[in-house]
């Protein structure tokens, strides 16, 4: 056969229709069976390159043409198909190639649907230069039919889309983008942060001729609010204003929004009562809107003057209403006029929802009402509310952290003899918690309760478990749970190898510590900062001076960033090892870190230094401390005077008291102990009393009569 002939006889095959083949011999049933069964394994990931290139093969030798539905059909399950290592590709790249092999042999472009699978399949397959080489072949018709599905697709490429925008604009006529082709564009930019490119894409589009609408002036005064650009999203809303563009409501809430989140309320009101000028009432979300921004300032009393102001506009709170109100009650901890807006809300009509019930659940927690955790668990219950065990193993959590760790379990108690199923983190957490304040047995006991649930504890209660025993000096204990880990097939964590190092040190024990740390290292687990600090205590404490510096210098080699805490510690070490220059000099290196010294910095200086009879530098870290805005507090007040107090310095010793008052700060014990034993003695510091504060000699006189 000629090759003119044969590739007349292919393009038929290519475009031929349904009806256009219905005087040609249908394709035999057996191919049809296999193309059927081609698609489908396409769809399911199990077609393999091989056969459907040899299922093309036989197509492309069939006398009849391919029906378009069939072929379309294939190549689109082939564009959705799953990745799978049988296609040697992907499912739309193999797409792909099936059609370009077609096309080399054909006459006839094939249609707008065809090339919209294609371009789906370019994207999918990331291969945007073959998507616009595709639109490059397209007649304008078919580009009017596809466009904007193209640029709906592939809208979070943004640099694609932009090019097809441009081609589209080049063809012109009816292939030329319109509004609603922009806007996509537009919007994808801004959500991908691009706002100079999407700004630039606008005056492009004016540029084109091309009217922006409501919708296109709403993507920049919204991308341009949440950027915190006012200014910007004004100049917009004038000029969409001055181009006869109306702004709607969703204009105005995307202003009221960006200057309620700054906290300018006089410009909030001010566009508030333009859009009421402008004959659109305000609806829930404006009003949602300013009552959640007043809420989240904690300015509650605006936030229920909006809300008062809501009802009488008819305008109905709804349950993000009631809610924001409720949890901006409850974050300051007034639970009493929370209930009232809860109850105000059920009276309403307005059925509470989950946030609600779990906002006040949390408060009454930690404010020890219990009996009303019980009365609201009890009553979503009844609702039909699941209780959700996140949720509940946060708050437990949370209360043991706050030392509050009968509270905790009594909540356990309640919430799982109310049906609810603990998981491994709520046993977890009410261990860690036992743990804490040193009660292993009930620790155990719930561990115990665990395993007979069918729980296996992970590396989170292993780690509590561990910190328990170390905590009351039980560390042989400790070890063997943590040995133990690793045969149940629980892997160590950064976490649990900190603890069991830490332990080891507090224990004495620096050589098994040292082992320790070494096999983390050798085992390949991430050593962070707060291990190296923990190691560096440890070393310090037990004396390994050498080796604490050597570790240190060791660690300002890796990318580790050191932090206030590690430099602290390090300064304290090297006081105790009398190496009094090094810690000066590392206190003053401190900026170079990119940090400033804390309280306890500051703490650690100024008693070292006290201690080692530098009153002077003493005094001069103090007042460095004041201007550079460290406000002094209790502990570093009470200690330096406790230790003046020691070395006799009664005058200077007066000098931190009279602070202490001034700030409004108390006395410790250990401090007013200390002054009525030195004043109890009769002799030479009774003339020095006359030098402190005036409650302080009144309780000093006090003690001696």
């Amino acid at each position: 056969m000629a090759s003119g002939a044969r590739r007349h006889l292919l393009s038929s095959k290519l475009t031929a229709t349904s009806s256009s083949t219905a005087s040609s011999p249908p394709l035999p049933r057996s191919l049809l069976d296999a193309l059927s069964a081609a698609k489908e394994s396409a769809r399911v990931g199990t077609l393999r390159a091989a056969d459907a290139h040899g299922l093309f093969d036989e197509l492309l030798r069939q006398p009849t043409g391919v029906p378009e539905r069939a072929i379309n059909g294939f190549l689109a399950a082939l564009a959705h198909a799953p990745l799978c290592a049988a296609y040697g590709r992907d499912g739309p790249a193999l797409a792909v190639a099936l059609f370009n092999r077609m096309s080399r042999v054909a006459q006839q472009l094939p249609t707008a649907c065809t090339y919209s699978i294609l371009i789906n399949c370019c994207g999918r397959a990331h291969l945007p230069d073959l998507a616009l080489a595709f639109f490059g072949r397209l007649p304008g018709r078919a580009w009017a039919s596809i466009s904007s599905h193209a640029i709906a697709f592939s809208r979070k490429k943004s640099l694609w889309a932009i090019d097809l925008l441009r081609t589209m604009a080049k063809k012109g006529g009816v292939s030329a983008p319109n509004v609603v082709s922009y806007n996509t564009v537009i919007d994808g930019l801004f959500k991908e942060g691009k706002i100079a490119e999407a700004c630039g894409l606008f005056h492009e589009m004016v540029q084109q001729g091309t009217r922006p609408c409501v919708v296109t002036y709403n993507s920049i005064v919204h991308a341009l609010c949440k950027a915190r650009a006012m200014d910007k999203a004004e100049v917009f809303f004038r000029q969409m204003v001055d181009k006869g563009v109306q702004p709607n409501i969703v204009t105005y809430a995307n202003i009221i929004h960006g200057y309620s989140s700054l906290g300018h309320w006089k410009a909030a009101v001010r566009v508030l009562n333009l859009m009421v000028d402008d004959g659109i009432v305000p609806n829930h979300h404006i009003f949602n809107i300013l009552i959640n921004a007043f809420a989240i300032h904690g300015m509650m009393d605006d936030a229920m003057l909006m809300f008062q102001e809501m009802k009488l506009q008819e305008v109905k709170p709804d349950v993000v209403t009631y809610g924001t109100l409720v949890a901006a009650f409850c974050r300051m901890g007034r639970l009493d006029d929370a209930m009232d807006i809860f109850s105000n809300m059920t009276d309403q009509g307005v059925p509470p929802n989950e946030a609600a019930y779990y906002c006040l659940i949390q408060s009454f927690c930690s404010h020890g009402g219990l009996v009303k955790v019980k009365e609201l668990v009890s009553e979503m219950i009844k609702k039909g509310f699941h209780l959700d065990v996140v949720f509940f193993s946060s708050v437990i959590n949370n209360l043991c952290k706050e030392g509050k760790v009968r509270e905790a379990q009594l909540l356990f108690d309640f919430v799982t003899g109310m049906g609810l199923r603990p998981n491994v983190n709520m046993f977890g957490s009410l261990m860690d918690g036992y743990c804490l304040i040193g009660k292993m047995k009930e620790a155990l006991s719930l561990l115990d309760s665990m395993l007979s649930a069918g729980l296996e504890p992970n590396a989170v209660v292993y780690g509590a478990l561990i910190n328990g025993y170390c905590k009351i000096g039980w560390i042989d204990d400790g070890l063997n749970l943590f040995r133990e880990m690793s045969l149940k097939g629980v892997k160590p964590t950064t976490i649990e190898y900190c603890i069991i190092i830490d332990g080891l040190f507090q224990a004495g024990r620096p050589i098994a510590a040292k082992k320790m740390f070494d096999e983390m290292v050798e085992s390949e687990i991430p050593v962070d900062i707060e291990t190296y600090s923990a190691v560096l205590n440890g070393l310090f404490r037990n004396n390994c001076f050498d080796e604490a510096i050597t570790l240190f210098k060791k660690l300002r080699s890796t990318n580790l960033k050191v932090d206030i805490v590690t430099l602290n510690t390090v300064i304290c070490g090297m006081f105790k090892a009398r190496k009094i220059e090094e810690a000066k000099r590392l206190f003053a290196s401190i900026p170079t870190y990119k940090l400033v010294p804390s309280i306890v910095t500051y703490r650690i200086m100024i008693s070292n230094f006290i201690n080692e009879g530098l009153d002077e530098e003493a005094d001069n870290i103090f007042s460095a401390m004041e201007k550079c805005g460290c406000a002094p507090d209790s502990i570093l007040l009470n200690k330096a005077t406790r230790l003046l107090l020691e070395k006799g310095e009664i005058i200077r010793a007066a000098n931190y008291l009279a602070k202490i008052d001034e700030k409004g700060f108390s006395h410790e014990a250990a401090t007013i102990e200390m002054l009525i034993s030195i004043f109890s003695q009769k002799g030479a510091w009774e003339e020095h009393i006359k030098f402190f504060p005036a409650k302080l000699q009144f309780l000093v006189g006090a003690s001696q009569a």
